[in-house]
């Protein structure tokens, strides 16, 4: 029967059905408005039709909007980062791209124009620009900071490369196309960086800021113990190291005491530490900036450092 046919459609795609496909199953203009009108099946937009088999999520409306918006969009920029998995964007804003000649804008949705070819993928049967295309749109959007923490959390991923970036710059980006000059830049940024966390990637972007020599980061340090240290950031002909700690620090009592004893044998070594929270990193970034700056300025007698940078 039709009717099962369009159902089984609607529960892999988030409970939705498109008109053309309603159609293209066996169904009728009749037979749908009968449908519509006796509640079994509601309009999410023109066209666009919720079935009721599936719970609603967030994915539900974005996949909404994708299909209100013809069979040529994709879901892109903020909202694409999030379904890849990429850190640095809070909120659930729903942006779509279409062809630059005339389509449908759903409403209360940001719809994007282009007039160059998008590269789409699949994620949970939703269409949506590539993580390459994505982070390339989104550098015409976000700031410096921000970008950084996409590329980034994007690279540990491993949902790309820096040279996977570098080929959707010469492929999509160039000369005209908004954010190319960004993304070269800060990805030349990232692709140095050492660190291993967005934590770690804001405070290295505070470092950069502060009034301090630049640091080494990830720096081997052999311990008295034969354990080797590789802290964030730290400054060998001052003997000073500065850390931050994320949500995952000392989350049980052998990972507290593997860090104290991790600590007191850098100290026995000379070395003087500074450590800041993750959430004192986002939220006083400038009081961060001048405790560091105080911190590594500070009058000190150089020493010889048994360390290396892997």
């Amino acid at each position: 029967m039709w009717e099962e046919r369009v159902s089984r459609f609607a529960r892999d795609h988030h409970g939705l059905v498109d008109r053309a496909t309603t159609i293209g199953l066996g169904s009728s203009r009749h037979l749908l408005r009968h449908r519509l009108d006796a509640g079994r099946w509601s309009e999410i937009h023109p066209g666009v039709y919720y079935l009721n088999v599936t719970p609603v999520t967030w994915r539900t409306a974005i996949l909404a909007a994708a299909m209100a918006a013809g069979p040529d969009a994709a879901v892109s920029h903020r909202t694409a980062a999030l379904l890849h998995g990429m850190e640095g964007i809070y909120g659930r804003p729903i942006d779509i791209t279409v062809p630059y000649r005339e389509s449908p804008e759903p409403a209360g949705v940001i719809t994007h124009r282009t007039r160059r070819p998008l590269d789409v993928v699949a994620v949970d049967c939703i269409p949506v620009t590539s993580v390459g295309r994505t982070i390339l749109d989104l550098a015409a959007m976000v700031g410096d900071r921000v970008l950084e923490r996409i590329i980034a959390s994007a690279i540990r991923k491993k949902l790309t490369t820096a040279d996977e970036l570098d080929a959707i710059i010469a492929l999509r980006g160039g000369r005209g196309v908004a954010g190319t000059r960004r993304l070269r830049r800060v990805l030349r940024v990232v692709a140095e960086d050492r660190s291993g966390s967005i934590a770690e990637v804001d405070l290295g972007q505070l470092i950069r800021e502060a009034p301090v020599p630049l640091p080494i980061q990830q720096l081997r340090i052999h311990l008295p113990n034969g354990d080797n240290a590789y802290p964030d950031f730290a400054w060998p002909d001052r003997m000073r190291i500065v850390e931050v700690d994320g949500l995952e620090a000392h989350a049980t009592p052998d990972q507290l005491a593997h860090d104290l004893q991790r600590q007191n044998q850098l100290m026995e070594l000379g070395w003087e530490l500074r450590r800041f929270s993750a959430r004192t990193v986002r939220r006083d970034p400038q009081n961060v900036i001048e405790e560091v700056t105080r911190f590594v300025m500070a009058p000190f007698s150089p020493r010889s450092v048994n360390g290396t940078r892997e």
